[in-house]
């Protein structure tokens, strides 16, 4: 690879990596305005839809944009029109099959999950999916000649417009009494089309100017219909269940929370609004998985170069780094946000409601940043079947344990399920990597070195924050300034610490931003 595809390369990755945080901070902080104006009702059914759109979107954002890349990095530029025009045949199949099945079964859906109200919202997120193909082809081609302009533009606007129609919704309907948080939640999903809507016009502004698209129209496809159907179901099947498996443990939660509640003697109505309270987790979930996986999947593309090349010990230097980089910042994000949940429970969302709950939900952030670290391994070794069939069990278990620990354990029930099920595919997939990774990435040793960090850090931040709060005060504003205060106290302690216990190793550290500053400070205050 030449020195200039090489910066036209991280110059692309880099722009993709800044719209896809963009992307996933606008999508973690929309809910706090939504919950906050159309409370734990409004919130509820949102949420209780939101999972069928967010598996689309992911479909259309990362999965099979993903897929589609390496589709056509694999083809000859002559053969390249050939393939989008027979995928574009088979996507538009798809997304018509889902846009009519949605629309058909909609009423169904609503009733498995326990509230026929949602039918209407249902069938206002079917809409997207008729964008689908049209999003995922100009991404995966784009994506695949090295130029991430479009998905990165068109990730960004649609979720500004996305973003921007649900507050909409939501402020309508608090300053609206008579209006029904069914209508709201309605208006909120009719986001996700105009996002689609919005996408699909960025894209298309690319592709108008691009005769690759002119020669499309004429092009005559020549691979095996068998063969593409097949590669896109396991490949690209793998990689889109990968790219929403989050968001299929929260599918599996809005069929089955709210309805196990009831089973106890819950009214329906009490129910649905701690499932609203439950679904407060999702988010603060995102943001923890954004400050942990911006870090360590930087180094992802290097290993995959090194599995390619085959430098044994590169691979298992890479290996290492990468899973102690993920695990060290997932932990450290996981504990911080259960240390201050008290208060970053009432300054987002008014109140300190179901603590438990979601401080068992927020454990998942370590385990989905570290499934994601290891199914890009085994991705990059073409190991896609074994990856599936870890996450399916993964769901079974989901689907199969979270009524009855509902009916043990209440509420937490739902995020002990959730983080079982997660285990499971955390445990499944680390034991398929490549022998010589799986030695490599093996964290006894380095687990309980991080585990001596976190557990004095997580009672340090605590304690500085309830010290705090007797000080400053325990409104909801007060809570805001406690917060910020533990965050800072938290962050410190456990850098101070990883430095001067030297958690990571001099390389570890360098690879990271601002790392060899870090390196210096510590350097300057042992030499005092």
């Amino acid at each position: 690879m030449s020195k200039r595809t090489q910066r036209t390369v991280f110059g692309s990755a880099a722009l993709l990596s800044i719209a896809a945080l963009i992307a996933k901070v606008l999508s973690a902080f929309y809910r706090v305005p939504l919950q906050n104006l159309a409370g734990d009702l409004g919130f509820y059914v949102y949420q209780q839809v939101y999972p069928l759109y967010g598996i689309g979107m992911t479909f259309a954002l990362n999965g099979l944009p993903v897929f589609i890349s390496r589709l056509v990095a694999e083809k000859s530029a002559a053969d390249r029109p050939g393939l989008i025009k027979q995928l574009r045949m088979i996507l538009v199949a798809v997304s018509l099959l889902a846009f009519v099945g949605f629309q058909l079964t909609a009423g169904w859906i609503a009733q498995a999950m326990g509230d026929p109200g949602l039918t209407p919202m249902i069938q206002a997120v079917a809409w997207m999916y008729l964008f689908m193909p049209t999003l995922a082809l100009g991404r995966g081609y784009y994506q695949g000649v090295l130029d991430m302009s479009p998905t990165a533009v068109s990730q960004v606007v649609e979720q500004i417009l996305r973003v921007a129609v649900i507050i909409w919704a939501a402020w309508y309907y608090h300053s609206h009494p008579g209006m029904d948080y069914y209508q709201m939640g309605t208006f909120a999903m009719m986001g996700a089309t105009a996002g689609a809507i919005g996408a699909a016009i960025t894209v298309y502004r690319y592709r108008h100017r691009d005769p690759f698209w002119h020669t499309v129209k004429m092009a005559t496809p020549d691979n095996s219909w068998s063969l593409l159907t097949r590669r896109l179901v396991l490949q690209g099947g793998s990689i889109c269940l990968f790219a929403a498996a989050l968001i299929l443990f929260q599918l599996v939660d809005s069929f089955t929370v709210a309805r196990s509640l009831q089973s106890i003697g819950t009214m329906p109505i009490e129910a649905r609004a701690l499932k609203g309270i439950y679904d407060r987790g999702q988010p603060l979930v995102q943001l923890g998985l954004v400050l942990s996986s911006a870090f360590g999947t930087t180094l992802v593309p290097n290993l995959t170069h090194a599995l390619q090349t085959g430098n044994r010990l590169r691979i298992q230097r890479l290996a290492t780094q990468v899973t102690h980089i993920s695990l060290m910042f997932s932990v450290a994000a996981t504990a911080g946000l259960i240390a201050l949940l008290p208060w970053i429970n009432q300054f987002l969302f008014g109140d300190r409601e179901q603590l438990i709950t979601l401080g068992l939900y927020l454990v998942a952030i370590v385990l989905v940043a570290m499934i994601n670290t290891y199914n890009s391994i085994l991705q990059s070794v073409g190991n896609y079947r074994a990856a599936t069939y870890g996450l399916l069990i993964g769901l079974a278990l989901k689907i199969v344990l979270t009524g009855p620990l509902i009916r043990i354990f209440g509420l937490a029930g739902g995020s002990i399920s959730t983080l079982i099920g997660l285990g499971v595919v955390w445990w499944i997939i680390f034991e398929q990597l490549p022998p010589m990774i799986r030695v490599a990435v093996s964290t006894k040793l380095f687990g309980t070195r991080l585990l001596g960090i976190t557990i004095p850090m997580m009672a340090f931040t605590y304690l500085m924050a309830v010290f705090a709060q007797g000080i400053i005060g325990t409104s909801r504003g007060d809570s805001i300034i406690v917060t910020l205060i533990g965050i800072l106290a938290g962050v410190a302690i456990f850098l101070i610490a990883a430095l001067r216990s030297k958690l990571l190793t001099t390389r570890e550290w360098l690879v990271l931003p601002f790392g060899s500053a870090m390196l210096h400070v510590v350097q300057r205050l042992q030499r005092k």
